[in-house]
């Protein structure tokens, strides 16, 4: 008699909710969960323009690489002393691009010595699932493996939350309050 082999089809369920602070929406909030092994690395963009880095808020994985390109008509200076990643580019003019490598989970605020007015943040997560919320505060992780998790969201209010989810296969929603630490 030949075995058949059974195969256990595991359903992928998805998180949604939205992330308030004082009961009101917040956009731009990064949005995260913890206990789900990482994502390979991405390479990113943070523009230099108008004196303003763009994005302002960007979330990438661990080992994630991202270029600073200069396309204002003077100078920058890109620089960083946070835990998770501290580096200095020197100044460099339009037209040049440098890269930095953010190995290290965690916030890093990136400034210019040049312009006290340019400020971005970058969350560094350690996790396959990953995403910023959009105007309305709404987020949706999808493809996410049954089990649980710690959902994390972070905001440049520096308000955070951290909330314990089991997510089993369909859909789960999970709102949101972010608070001060």
């Amino acid at each position: 008699m030949a075995l058949i082999p059974l195969i256990l089809t595991l359903q992928l369920g998805s998180v949604s909710g939205v992330v308030t602070d004082r009961g009101r929406p917040v956009s731009d909030a990064v949005v995260w969960l913890v206990g789900d092994g990482s994502a390979a690395p991405i390479k990113a963009t943070i523009d230099q323009k108008n004196k303003k880095f763009t994005p302002h808020v960007l979330v990438v994985p661990a080992g994630s690489t991202i270029d600073f390109p200069n396309k204002d008509d003077f100078f920058h200076n890109v620089f960083a002393d946070y835990n998770a990643k501290k580096f200095d580019l020197g100044m460099y003019p339009k037209g040049q691009t440098k890269t930095v490598t953010f190995d290290k989970p965690g916030l890093v605020s990136i400034l210019c010595n040049m312009h006290s007015e340019m400020s971005a943040f970058v969350m560094v997560v350690k996790s396959r699932h990953y995403t910023m919320t959009d105007k309305n505060g709404r987020y949706t992780l999808s493809n996410v493996k049954p089990g649980s998790y710690s959902l994390e969201a972070w905001h440049e209010s520096g308000k955070v939350a951290k909330i314990a989810t089991d997510i089993k296969g369909g859909d789960t929603t999970v709102s949101v309050a972010l608070a001060r630490k």
